[in-house]
């Protein structure tokens, strides 16, 4: 069995570092003798690509239009330069434009694009690049860029961290194009790769994750759930949990591990994390980001599903209590998220229909610390929230500034 089927079988994260060979002083790119044989045989790949950069990139996109052939590859490329336009493409606004987490998001945006214009979505891949590169004002960060590639089983990462004051803007701009050719190159498996070179400074990092045949399926909807537990596929869970704790545990923290327990005690049975890839409010999730987030929970199983919404949870999970915070509490009731106020209360009956309800803990907002009762709930769903007291649970800690603390 070749390295490659290995890896596919066994679905864990493995890392294949790009080739790196150090330089002369002298600035060595790839040439245009040597681009454009590689550009002729990624149009000739059979894959279809949407490619989405942003803050720099852009030079690569110019390179596959150049050659000839282009139409047999590339569906779509945009420049959503703007924090506005980038907000647009990501459908939420990024906490940074250049960081790990938007490239990933760009290129699952990128890829769900590629599947609904391709004849053959199986041969979708995305591309998502944000830059933050040398410009007319000084930067008081370093110079990097963010690539990422998702395909329907795998997703790749690289990080570029180019030495400031070495290069000129258009030199940047052309590394980083050269990096994303490269990286595109390895997503579509072709067999010769060019070799990017770099100066003393220079950092270059890059993660591959191919994802297990099980999650594979539930991204492509042969699948309703999945469960991860001690960092291994299974079908079906050891024990059916009473009470699911769904979230995007970005991270996970001691409040929801504290949430679970108490939950536990009011329920009388086992509660489990809960995962959706798809989320109403952001981008699905990509494979690098599904594994990382699951290996946080090494005590706990948790349970992948591809449904955004609770009432669509409920088919899933009959007679289960979903424990959610207050915040997300107002947000079950708000109609904006299913269309109308008709609307949103068919849904909550027929959650309702299938024995489910919530259990709400408070969440601190500002200086005050907000409980269920502080709610304003349509009259029709107030039996369906049952509140967990500020006495039997208060943890004032969330994801967000753990994630603003560790930035």
């Amino acid at each position: 069995m070749r390295r490659k089927d290995r890896q596919a079988e066994r679905g864990r994260r493995v890392c294949l570092p790009i080739s790196i060979a150090a330089t002369t002083p002298a600035l060595i790119m790839l040439t245009e003798f040597d681009r454009t044989p590689f550009v002729s045989a990624l149009h000739t790949c059979g894959r279809k690509v949407v490619i989405a950069v942003t803050g720099g990139g852009s030079l690569a996109i110019s390179d596959l239009l150049t050659v000839p052939g282009a139409s047999e590859f590339l569906l779509e490329a945009r420049v959503p330069y703007a924090p506005t336009a980038l907000t647009e493409w990501l459908g939420r606004e990024p906490e940074q434009c250049c960081r790990r987490e938007t490239a990933l998001a760009m290129a699952v945006v990128a890829w769900q694009r590629a599947s609904k214009f391709s004849t053959t979505p199986a041969a979708a891949v995305g591309v998502g690049c944000t830059a933050a590169l040398a410009s007319n004002r000084p930067k008081r960060g370093e110079h990097r860029a963010w690539i990422a590639t998702h395909t329907a089983n795998s997703t790749r990462l690289v990080g570029l961290s180019l030495a400031k004051g070495l290069r000129e803007r258009s030199n940047e701009e052309r590394l980083v194009a050269d990096v994303l050719l490269r990286l595109l190159g390895e997503t579509c498996e072709l067999a010769s790769l060019p070799e990017i070179s770099l100066q003393d400074g220079d950092a270059l990092t890059s993660e591959v994750c191919v994802a297990h045949p099980l999650l594979v399926d539930l991204m492509a909807g042969r699948r309703t759930t999945l469960w991860s537990i001690r960092s291994e596929w299974r079908t079906e869970p050891s024990i059916k949990p009473v009470g699911l704790l769904a979230g995007a545990f970005n991270p996970l923290h001691a409040g929801h591990r504290d949430l679970a327990r108490v939950a536990e005690q009011r329920l009388g049975g086992p509660v489990a994390f809960e995962l959706a890839w798809v989320n109403v409010d952001k981008p699905p999730l990509d494979f690098l980001t599904i594994e990382a987030r699951c290996r946080q929970f090494a005590d706990r199983p948790v349970v992948l599903t591809h449904e955004p919404t609770f009432v669509l949870k409920s088919r899933l999970f009959p007679n289960t209590a979903f424990v959610v915070g207050s915040d997300t509490a107002e947000r079950i009731v708000q109609p904006k998220y299913y269309g109308s106020e008709t609307d949103m209360l068919a849904a909550l009956d027929e959650l309702r229909s299938h024995g489910c309800r919530f259990l709400v803990a408070g969440r601190r907002e500002g200086d005050s610390f907000r409980t269920l009762s502080g709610l304003t709930l349509p009259p029709q769903t107030r039996d369906l929230f049952e509140a967990i007291t500020e006495e039997e649970f208060r943890r004032d800690i969330s994801s967000t500034e753990l994630r603003q603390q560790n930035s």
